[in-house]
Parts: structure tokens; C-alpha cells; sequence
């Protein structure tokens, strides 16, 4: 299996100057990141990706949406515009060390043809107040394999929420033909939960691997906290159960 079969899609809108400056170098840069893909909801971040000079890369694949189209619908939009085997949908506001490219596709290779019905979560996700204050919520999970038979359980497991519904997974790229077009309203920011759920209804197993890391920002912006309201209540009122 060639180590280059990866590549990272970032869904995104106006998150340039914050985060996604410091962060764009680590994509574009990996050795072993076969393509980087942009879904631009206004088109602004892709405006300064430009005039950054990143687009004379051949690596780089820009794609600004007619409309928006609301978080989970963008997400899955970066599926459907890779062409890679394997896809890092990564969030617009979170930081990733090169390493953690590096352990995705050492664990793709560990796993051989199960790879391909597999999904790679970070173990090591630390949450990271504007403050500096910073707390691990998952950890307890790590080295877990998550999967139709155990998924009920999970829920049940505190953090479950912060585990599944952070997303930032690494994904066969052949799953989204199991993600339906489903109205933003309906799904707000639990995305991640969501998509889970679909994967491993299917069959697919959630990986979660203690050497992959990576920093989510908690901030007054992210779509979480803007929509906190709804998606709590989205979060909340439906059974996630398999």
C-alpha cells in the first residue's frame, strides 16, 4: 500500500485569518498528503488562500458552494470531492500536528484490507479554551473499537458526546455513499454523532487510536457555541441508538 494515499478536506467560512493560516502550511506541506481539498461556503477563506499563492500548487483543490450549505452538508460535500481512498475531514478552527497524518496512515496500513471499513478517531483530543486552559475528555476511550455491537454501550460511557460528535476522523472515502442529503436544520452541529451513527449502522468500525492527536479550539465563533441552543436540543432529543 503507497504511504501517499491520504488526503485532507476542510470544510469552511471566514476561518482564514484565525485559524486556518496558521494551519494551512502542516497540510500542504505533509509529504504524505496526496491532496488537500477546500469547501468554501462564502468563498472568502479560498479568496486568501489565493493571495497567500497556494493555488499554483497542484496539491490544492478549491471548490467555493452555490449556497450554503450548513455544516454536515459541506462535510460530506469534501467526501464526495476527493479522490483519494482515505479522507482526513478535518475542522476549519482545530490545530494538527504533521504527526498526526502520520499515525492515521501508519494505522491504515496496520489494518490492511479492514482499513477500508474502518474509521480512524484521535484518541489524544485536547480541548482548548481561548483562556489557555486546556482538558482531555476522551482518553478513557482509547484503544476502543466501536461498533454496531457495542455502540449502545458507548452512549452510556461519559464523554461519549465529546468522543463522537468532535469528528475530525479519517474516513474510507466510499462512506459517504451511506450520508443522505439531510436539511441543516435538522442536524445543526451534531454532525459528528450523526455520521457515526450512519457508519457503523452499515458496518463500518470507529478505530479510536491512542497515538493520533490533535487540539479543538473552544471559541465564541465555532458552530457549536453559535448554535448551541439548537444543536443541544437536536443533541438531546433524539435517541442515538442503534
Amino acid at each position: 500500500m503507497s504511504p501517499a494515499l491520504l488526503s485532507v478536506a476542510i470544510p469552511t467560512m471566514n476561518r482564514w485569518a484565525g485559524f486556518l493560516k496558521k494551519q494551512f502550511p502542516v497540510y500542504m506541506n505533509h509529504p504524505n498528503i496526496q491532496s488537500v481539498i477546500v469547501c468554501d461556503e462564502t468563498g472568502k477563506d479560498i479568496e486568501a488562500i489565493c493571495e497567500e499563492g497556494y493555488d499554483t500548487d497542484p496539491k490544492l483543490r478549491l471548490f467555493q458552494n452555490a449556497t450554503k450549505l450548513g455544516i454536515y452538508a459541506n462535510k460530506r460535500q469534501c467526501l464526495l470531492n476527493s479522490q483519494s481512498e482515505f479522507t482526513a475531514v478535518l475542522d476549519s478552527d482545530n490545530f494538527f500536528e504533521p504527526s498526526f497524518f502520520t499515525e492515521a496512515i501508519a494505522c491504515i496500513q496496520r489494518d490492511g484490507p479492514l482499513a477500508k471499513r474502518t474509521i480512524y478517531c484521535a484518541g489524544n483530543n485536547v480541548r482548548m479554551f481561548e483562556s489557555g486552559l486546556t482538558e482531555e475528555r476522551v482518553k478513557h476511550f482509547n484503544g476502543m473499537q466501536i461498533t454496531r455491537d457495542n455502540w449502545n454501550r458507548i452512549l452510556e460511557t461519559p464523554g461519549w458526546n465529546f468522543l463522537l460528535n468532535d469528528g475530525n476522523y479519517v474516513w474510507p472515502t466510499s462512506v459517504v455513499n451511506h450520508f443522505p442529503e439531510v436539511a441543516d436544520s435538522l442536524v445543526m452541529a451534531t454532525d459528528g454523532i450523526l455520521t457515526a451513527k450512519m457508519a457503523v449502522e452499515v458496518g463500518y468500525t470507529i478505530s479510536i487510536e491512542p497515538t493520533m492527536r490533535y487540539v479543538h479550539m473552544v471559541h465564541p465563533d465555532s458552530t457549536w457555541i453559535k448554535t448551541d441552543r439548537e444543536s443541544s436540543r437536536i443533541l438531546a432529543s433524539k435517541s442515538w441508538k442503534i
